[in-house]
């Protein structure tokens, strides 16, 4: 399932901004050598770590007001206010140091106020140290990720993190676009599965709201595959018993899982890796060669696995065909007239063709 986000991309959405290591969770007081070892020179300094608390949202008392308390040294020199007016949300990355400097999204705080110091003036015995912030957010819209998004400026690149050209900032942080934070925030859902606030927070983000459903439709595929791989004629007999009754967007993923699956790469084998279509036709198949050298073909499924009919996740339902063809299959002027026991009939593009069935023996 393709997930739809708004056409507009919205500048200035989120901030990536830095903080040290914490090998307490940001939740209480850091080690030793998280102080030794912190690239900012006031934290050697001082021995003193104000960000110590960024994740202590639901374990120390927030202000009169509601909000909660963090920090980050890239707001020491605060934003710029017409450039910050459409921050939506802030994630904190952070290098751990006991793995290769890692640099890692380590949650966030989405609904920010910031641009200013808060004093906290709740009481807590922590408190007395770590008193003040620049950052402040409502405890619900704090999301720490249990397993933190890994990155690099290669990660970066593949998947749309950061604005076309930037690269993570060494020095400061980065303006995100609203592209920028649906790509991190799936990244987040994806390895945070069970992290119900997260979700929670998903469903009521702007421009996020299809993606809760994504995510919910990928851990309904995931319980419904189980341990099947789809690589025997029987496993795709017991997929075919789960699917029914599922979403449309449920079936396609089964679907797509079979194509990819050892089922379907026997049948490429078997058909000698031609397109059904071309030799129908009577011309060359319309392939090419990958760089591992192997011939690339597609699966396809003549009747639509929406359909929901028995035996549509079945060998008998599955056709060899070139990239082009399986396009034209789904999209062109394409007339299925007979499904019998051994071959297809079709009408393509006004010519009847006949197309045998693939078995395995």
């Amino acid at each position: 399932m393709e997930i739809k986000q708004t056409e507009t991309t919205i500048l200035n959405y989120g901030i990536l901004s830095s903080i040290s290591w914490n090998s307490n969770g940001w939740a209480g007081h850091p080690s030793k050598e998280d102080l030794k070892t912190s690239k900012y020179d006031y934290v050697k300094d001082h021995g003193h770590m104000h960000e110590s608390l960024n994740f202590g949202h639901d374990k120390f008392p927030v202000e009169d007001d509601g909000y909660y308390i963090g920090y980050t040294p890239m707001f020491n020199r605060p934003p710029d206010i017409n450039n910050s007016k459409n921050v939506q949300i802030v994630f904190f990355t952070s290098s751990d140091y006991k793995n290769s400097n890692r640099k890692t999204i380590i949650g966030f705080y989405g609904f920010p106020i910031f641009g200013e110091w808060f004093t906290r003036n709740s009481k807590h015995e922590l408190y007395n140290k770590y008193d003040s912030g620049n950052i402040k957010a409502f405890p619900e819209d704090i999301i720490y990720f249990q397993n933190p998004v890994v990155i690099n400026n290669d990660i970066v690149q593949t998947h749309n993190l950061l604005p076309k050209g930037k690269k993570i900032s060494q020095q400061g942080f980065n303006y995100l676009n609203s592209d920028n934070v649906f790509n991190i925030i799936k990244l987040a859902l994806s390895l945070n599965q069970r992290n119900t606030k997260l979700r929670y927070f998903v469903d009521k983000f702007p421009l996020l709201e299809m993606l809760t459903k994504e995510e919910f439709d990928l851990q309904d595929f995931i319980s419904i595959i189980a341990d099947t791989t789809a690589d025997s004629i029987k496993d795709i007999e017991k997929l075919e018993k789960k699917m029914k009754g599922q979403q449309p967007e449920i079936r396609q993923r089964i679907s797509n899982f079979i194509e990819r699956g050892a089922i379907s790469k026997k049948v490429k084998k078997i058909n000698d890796y031609r397109c059904s279509v071309c030799e129908a036709l009577g011309t060359l198949t319309n392939s090419f060669i990958k760089q591992n050298d192997e011939i690339y073909i597609e699966t396809h499924h003549v009747e639509p696995v929406s359909k929901l009919k028995m035996g549509v996740l079945s060998l008998t339902n599955l056709m060899i065909v070139c990239a082009n063809h399986h396009r034209q299959l789904h999209y062109g002027k394409v007339e299925l007239i007979e499904n019998s026991v051994k071959h297809f009939v079709f009408i393509i593009d006004g010519k009847k063709i006949i197309i045998d069935k693939l078995c395995i023996t």
